[in-house]
């Protein structure tokens, strides 16, 4: 028995909002109590649209989610006539389309999932706080094999008068089994194959209607010479609206599954791949994993181990998430691993056993590039010294400089992580050697060439503190260009480094003729006020003072990845005006 629910409006909808973002389960069990019967939302789509990808994925978190009691059924249009049928019944104009308890409420497009569920969810709140008439349904339903099963729909009437309404009874499956998928390729849930009832129906006062048919599938087709013979009692599901009338809106929804709960597929798609040579030391291990009943909670267990061609060594239990790291891994061996997932309900599925075998060692690269160039005679006394390393494995790597008017020259440092060492000022026209020995952090070991120069008589000059243009201000999520341009008093070609000061940098880029204005790009993530630097250095090593320019990219507020603001302000057009002046909405 329902009852009107007196309650404000306002409340629920700010409650609910915040409750989205939160994701508290007390808020979810609220908004289902509050709803004054189930909701249903008739999908139109069709295979080729572009953008019904996202209404698809929306409708599917919201359910999965649990977030309302609400029923959905997909309307493929171009693969389904009968479905074609009831779009153009309810007007469709575009797709994607989600009808909401008839057409009370109508969403049209969708450009993004978080977008869609936003919609969608508002649309929900506002079926959901409908006063209806007091009704109730139910559907019971006996599978007799050979996609053939008896279907009970009951309709009861609370109401001191004669209810009159209309029945539709759509026979979706869970997911197809007919090979419809979106654009988005995922296959298409609760598509709807034809209807069990369709008919109008009259219950009088404190009585039931009910009737029962068997509903074969074999008897039914897509309109395209393709039967419905081929479905499965676990992947059938029933869903029954009773509308007020052929066109009005839904009074009351009920859904029924035939069958039961189905265990998880088999975890696939192992990264390292099965039998990968030469993976890294600290790797990530992930998976991918579905469940037929694709709304199922998954959870993992991970198996790892090293040398042991059946792992038992459980090293992380009930996961959600596909991905696990084991830490640092020893060179050259061979490790198991193994996923089982099990669902919300305890049906389990072991994986396979997976292996891989981890990589080598390589010594550093060959330190090369040096600056001052090999044999150069017109060195500047003051001259940074500076070179190229590195290492193929990726491994961090340490320098020893060994430097000196002899041969060979001294160690002077060692156990340093930059490509460059100051010598300070040297003497004049004489020549230095030196070279650089590289380690990598396994004691693998570079000796580089030895090198030489002669300096000069003339001192090197720093580059002067360059100049930085561009925008001061801009959105999150779009590019920006900036120009840096630097000059040195001795004519020396330089490089450039700028910092976006969201720790992310250009690195050192080029070499550049003195003078030379460089454009560069740049993309911020996330709101903020940033301080971009920029700096040169000349071709002996020698750097600039930092040039810096701060920018500020504005906020948004959102609901779902939507616009909160906007989202508040469209509900409440009235209200809260100090917010609208703060935000300049």
């Amino acid at each position: 028995m329902k009852k009107i629910i007196p309650i404000c409006i306002v409340g629920i909808l700010l409650c609910t909002a915040f409750g989205a973002v939160a994701q508290h389960s007390d808020i979810k069990n609220q908004e289902n109590n509050l709803a004054t019967h189930k909701i249903i939302g008739e999908y139109g789509t069709a295979t080729w649209c572009g953008y019904c990808k996202y209404a698809h994925g929306a409708l599917k978190a919201l359910y999965k989610g649990g977030w309302h009691d609400f029923y959905y059924v997909s309307l493929v249009d171009d693969k389904n006539t009968h479905a074609a049928t009831r779009v153009d019944q309810l007007g469709l104009t575009g797709f994607p389309t989600v009808f909401w308890d008839g057409k009370y409420r109508t969403n049209v497009g969708a450009s993004s999932i978080p977008s869609a569920m936003a919609a969608y969810n508002t649309s929900i709140l506002a079926c959901g706080l409908r006063t209806v008439p007091d009704i109730d349904v139910t559907i019971s339903a006996t599978w007799l094999g050979s996609a053939t099963m008896s279907i009970t729909v009951t309709v009861t009437n609370h109401e001191a008068t004669t209810y009159n309404g209309y029945l539709r009874c759509y026979v979706t499956e869970i997911t197809s089994s007919m090979g419809w998928i979106d654009t988005g390729g995922q296959t298409y849930t609760f598509p709807f194959l034809d209807y069990a009832f369709d008919q109008a129906i009259s219950a009088a006062a404190g009585l039931t209607w009910s009737n029962t048919v068997t509903w074969n599938g074999a008897n039914f087709n897509d309109g395209y010479g393709h039967t419905f013979a081929g479905i499965t009692q676990d992947n059938t599901f029933i869903v029954a609206a009773v509308f007020a009338s052929s066109g009005g809106y839904v009074d009351e929804t009920a859904g029924y599954r035939l069958g039961s709960n189905r265990a998880p597929n088999a975890p696939s798609t192992p990264s390292p791949t099965n039998g990968a040579t030469n993976v890294a030391l600290s790797p990530t291990l992930s998976w991918q994993c579905t469940d037929p009943d694709w709304f199922d909670d998954l959870y993992y267990d991970v198996y790892f181990e090293k040398d042991d061609s059946t792992p038992d060594v459980l090293v992380s239990n009930d996961q959600t998430g596909t991905t696990y790291k084991p830490g640092n891994l020893d060179m050259e061996s061979i490790y198991y691993w193994q996923i089982v997932v099990h669902d919300e309900y305890g049906l389990t599925t072991n994986g396979p056993v997976w292996q891989f075998t981890t990589r080598g060692n390589d010594p550093p690269n060959t330190p090369k590039n040096p600056n001052p160039v090999n044999g150069s005679t017109t060195a500047p006394i003051n001259s940074v010294l500076s070179w190229t390393g590195g290492d193929p494995d990726g491994d961090t790597v340490k320098y020893s400089v060994y430097f000196g008017t002899t041969n060979p020259p001294s160690k002077v440092t060692t156990n340093q992580s930059s490509t460059s060492y100051n010598p300070g000022t040297m003497s004049a026209n004489t020549t230095y050697y030196w070279k650089i020995v590289a380690w990598d952090s396994f004691a693998a070991s570079t000796i580089g060439p030895l090198w030489h120069f002669t300096t000069s008589v003339a001192t090197n000059s720093a580059p002067n503190t360059p100049t930085l243009t561009g925008p001061p201000k801009g959105k999150v999520g779009v590019e920006y260009t900036y120009n840096v341009t630097g000059t040195d008093p001795d004519l020396d070609q330089v490089f450039y480094y700028v910092d976006w000061g969201d720790n992310t940098s250009t690195g050192w880029l080029g070499i550049y003729a003195s003078g030379y204005m460089l454009s560069v790009d740049h993309t911020w993530t996330t709101k903020g006020s940033y301080t971009i630097k920029a700096k040169v250095r000349d071709e002996h090593g020698l750097e600039s003072d930092w040039k810096t320019l701060d920018v500020k990219m504005p906020t948004k507020f959102g609901i779902i990845n939507g616009s909160f603001l906007d989202w508040l302000f469209e509900q409440f057009p009235n209200a809260f005006p100090l917010l609208r002046h703060l935000f300049g909405v």
